[in-house]
């Protein structure tokens, strides 16, 4: 599908109003090379440095989800109890999963 739009400020903004699918959709935008500014469209941009103590709460941040993604899951017997409203969820995803199984 071809749908036209304007870049303004940082923008593309439909001409006409498109509803689109939510997530990522890759897009071809054709620009006119007179709007290319020329200079500067080959150049890597600046890279940002974060000050040390960004930096460093990062790293730790970091340490402690590595932490959680590797270690061993918990033993089924450690694990608490289904609340009524849990086993109420479970049933209900267990109905709509059974009625969109009809069509």
């Amino acid at each position: 599908m071809q749908v036209e739009a304007i870049y303004h400020q940082g923008r593309l903004e439909f001409i006409l109003p498109v509803k689109l699918r939510s997530g990522r959709i890759p897009l071809v935008v054709q620009v006119p090379d007179e709007a290319v500014i020329k200079d500067t469209y080959y150049q890597p941009q600046p890279t940002y440095q974060l000050p040390p103590e960004v930096l460093a709460l990062a790293l730790v941040m970091e340490e402690k989800l590595d932490q959680i993604r590797n270690a061993p899951p918990p033993n089924d017997a450690d694990l608490p109890s289904l609340t009524a409203k849990q086993l109420e969820r479970i049933e209900a995803f267990s109905l709509r999963d059974e009625i969109r199984s009809w069509h």
